[in-house]
């Protein structure tokens, strides 16, 4: 099992989120509550309760990458369906709703977005979170310590032009907010001061950390509520 693995699996959180983002992307999405929900790249399952709640007569669908993060999901909830697979060819569906939580980063926007319209339903949206800069110039160190993870990190209107592009129509879109933050650094820094992990992987994590408490007005995760043109 790998460094990064061990040290999530047991966190409930895997990236900035909350469930009050959650029902407000719902809302805009006037999501019914017979609606067929999937939640792609779901990590441990932080939001599957708050899917659940919103289509109590629905369905809803979880899927991760890692077998363990999928492991921990079916635990948590026994009345989902949970897969370990691609996120950008879900199995089930058609979707009314298709939620990720700051996990298309691993493919990017656009490919998430052309991947995901066959696989929702007439009148189906998507509902996304991505990192994103909050100010026209972001400090250096925060572009730089971004790009060392692969990010480059750009802007709000950037991705509201990536999604036209895809072909869809921005519905709403916000910022998450601190305590979205929080609850997902507030745990991890826990987790670090107790687990016997990879040191170069706990460096960079509290170097994270750091950032966030030094320049995180400067960026931030873009929630987006969209449907296909």
């Amino acid at each position: 099992m790998s460094g990064i693995v061990a040290l999530f699996r047991d966190l409930d959180r895997l990236g900035p989120g909350s469930s009050e983002s959650l029902r407000w992307a719902l809302g805009v999405a006037k999501t019914p509550s017979d609606a067929r929900l999937l939640d792609a790249g779901c990590g441990t399952g932080a939001d599957i309760s708050a899917l659940c709640a919103a289509a109590p007569a629905g369905q809803v669908t979880a899927l991760d990458a890692i077998p363990e993060f999928i492991d921990r999901v079916r635990a948590r909830n026994s009345k989902i369906i949970a897969y370990t697979g691609d996120m950008t060819d879900p199995p089930g569906g058609p979707y009314d709703l298709i939620w990720s939580a700051g996990a298309v980063y691993t493919i990017g926007v656009t490919t998430a977005l052309r991947a995901w319209r066959g696989h929702l339903a007439p009148g189906g949206h998507v509902a996304f979170s991505d990192l994103r800069a909050r100010v026209a110039s972001v400090p250096a160190e925060v572009s730089a310590f971004w790009a060392s993870e692969g990010v480059d990190l750009q802007g709000a209107d950037a991705l509201d032009a990536e999604v036209a592009a895809a072909g869809y129509r921005i519905l709403g879109s916000r910022w998450v907010g601190p305590a979205g933050w929080a609850s997902y650094y507030g745990p991890l820094e826990a987790e670090l001061d107790s687990v016997d992990a990879d040191p170069e992987l706990v460096a960079s994590l509290r170097a994270e950390i750091a950032l966030w408490r030094t320049h995180g007005v400067s960026y931030g995760y873009r929630l987006v509520v969209a449907k296909p043109e």
